[in-house]
């Protein structure tokens, strides 16, 4: 078959990051494209995709309404022919004018617009809880959860920190509105104030708009001694040190899925997410992982004392660990596809 896999960007991202090993892991089989809109491109994304992938870097500005890198994209994308063409975000598939190919949309989070849907030939939710949102919609679709590398995820520590404390980390956009740290940080606050616990350390990474509120916000709770923004690491360097952290904590309001909940399990790391359904799915509703109440900072910081007077379940961990490789390696995630793939183009064939 010959693939076209469309995205806005290459950008920092988990969206990005699962398209760049969904097509190398598709080009072991297929014919695989990746058209890349918007000019924002980061080397370590690139350097991770399959060099059998065909790879088209249109280059248009964000919000350009010139029409030429379009023009350029259509020529392309109709030279290649596709028997399938598969966007990854919304707006996509308006930008098609190329009259080949079935037309899939992976539909990556809740909340989507959804006026574009009846322009695909199928639509794909990441998750049980996408796939219920989307049929709310008055949609239907296919369920084929997110994948990640387990295999390359390390889960030997090295002993990064020597320093005698536990080490938390959150992984994620800085955008509260939706990741929610904000909700931890408050969390922490009170781990401190009411529980008289100290002797622990949060790394955040990632970055994103609502740094400086954030950076403020731990300024305002005393917290600057306790916090560490490192801002945006590559994800190589991210699945090296992974397991080098005590606990993953994961405070998101709303999620489609939760990529860095599996990478944190792969890396054979205990997680503690609020309960939504999303990243609820990755953990069987608690089997492989802690929970706390959904924007209850009260709740988060009564679950971290719990951690850090009981310690680490290595039983769970362990069974979270096979859980993930078994269900959530982007090898299962790829096959899936390409089994929709060949489901449609066989209808149509016959």
């Amino acid at each position: 078959m010959k693939i076209a896999h469309i995205n806005w960007s290459l950008g920092t991202g988990g969206i990005e990051n699962m398209v760049s090993e969904i097509v190398s892991e598709q080009a072991k089989t297929d014919d695989i494209a990746l058209f890349v809109i918007n000019d924002w491109i980061e080397d370590y994304i690139l350097k991770k995709i399959d060099n059998r992938v065909h790879l088209y870097l249109i280059g248009r500005k964000s919000g350009s309404r010139n029409p030429f890198p379009l023009i350029k994209f259509n020529l392309l994308l109709s030279k290649f022919h596709p028997d399938i063409i598969h966007c990854h975000a919304t707006g996509l598939i308006n930008l098609v004018f190329c009259p080949y190919g079935k037309r899939i949309r992976t539909i990556h989070n809740t909340f989507n617009p959804c006026k574009e849907y009846p322009k695909f030939d199928r639509l794909i939710a990441i998750s049980k809880f996408v796939k219920e949102f989307t049929a709310n919609q008055g949609f239907d679709s296919v369920e084929i959860d997110n994948g990640i590398s387990t295999r390359n995820i390390n889960h030997t520590p090295l002993g990064l920190f020597k320093d005698g404390k536990l080490h938390f980390v959150q992984v994620s956009r800085l955008y509260a509105k939706q990741k929610g740290q904000d909700i931890l940080i408050n969390a922490l606050s009170i781990l401190r104030d009411k529980y008289n616990k100290t002797n622990f350390h949060i790394h955040f990474i990632g970055d994103g708009n609502d740094k400086d509120m954030l950076v403020d916000l731990a300024k305002s709770k005393g917290l600057q001694d306790f916090i560490t923004f490192e801002g945006r690491v590559e994800q190589q360097k991210i699945y090296k040190q992974l397991c080098e952290y005590d606990l993953f904590i994961q405070p998101s309001r709303f999620e489609g899925f939760g990529l860095t909940v599996a990478e944190a399990i792969a890396a054979k790391v205990p997680v503690l997410i609020s309960n939504i359904e999303g990243p609820l799915e990755i953990i069987d509703g608690g089997k492989y992982g802690k929970t706390f109440k959904s924007e209850d900072a009260e709740d988060c910081a009564k679950k971290l004392n719990e951690f850090m007077e009981q310690g680490k379940d290595d039983k769970q961990i362990k069974a979270a660990y096979e859980h993930v490789v078994k269900n959530y390696d982007v090898s299962v995630t790829a096959e899936k596809y390409l089994e929709v793939y060949r489901s449609l183009l066989s209808s149509k064939s016959e």
